[in-house]
């Protein structure tokens, strides 16, 4: 008498893909606590001002200062805010405004609780209708909050680590999620 041997259909492929996807931001996060700026070079940007650390709901001012020489009529910037259980909110395009005729721009926003850091493109728009985006299709800036969980490491000046690791909870939330789907694999193969 044969054993049957289970097959792996694909649905159960794809729930061991989701599984292994839901475990990527911890291995993703292998650069935590470092800054990251955004390269000007060859750009009409000539500095970009942040903060060194964010902080969850204090303000996060940022400058961008152009060129003299610059034929841009509008600046933006688009930035989104990555939390410590391992999740990143939607990315959020905002103005930024000159108070002096088009060569500093700012603006600023407030960080949510319990975040990790905060990223950041800008945007140029200029006088004949085109805009170019720095970078085009990443983010080009990353600032550290001072309470911030990336994988299995964690650091900052704000955080409290009396209670144990602080990375804990996203941890446990990804992995609880792919252990999760591999049990309904096993049940429903059986």
């Amino acid at each position: 008498m044969k054993e049957a041997v289970p097959r792996i259909t694909m649905k159960r492929r794809f729930a061991l893909a989701l599984c292994a996807l839901l475990l990527v931001p911890t291995v993703l996060a292998s650069d935590g606590g470092e800054n990251k700026d955004l390269d000007i070079e060859g750009t009409l940007i000539s500095a970009i001002n942040t903060p060194s650390v964010s902080s969850d709901g204090e303000e996060f001012d940022i400058t961008v200062t152009l060129n003299q020489e610059n034929n841009v009529t509008a600046v933006s910037w688009t930035w989104q805010v990555c939390l410590n259980s391992g999740v990143c909110l939607a990315p959020v395009p905002e103005n930024m405004t000159s108070s002096d005729g088009g060569t500093s721009w700012t603006t600023s926003m407030t960080p949510v609780d319990d975040h990790s850091y905060v990223n950041y493109k800008i945007t140029l728009n200029y006088e004949d209708g085109n805009s170019t985006t720095y970078p085009e299709n990443t983010w080009g800036g990353k600032v550290w909050s001072d309470c911030w969980v990336a994988g299995d490491t964690h650091g900052g000046d704000a955080c409290d680590t009396d209670g144990g690791f602080l990375g804990l909870p996203g941890f446990t939330l990804l992995a609880s999620m792919a252990i999760i789907g591999l049990v309904a694999i096993v049940i429903r193969r059986r």
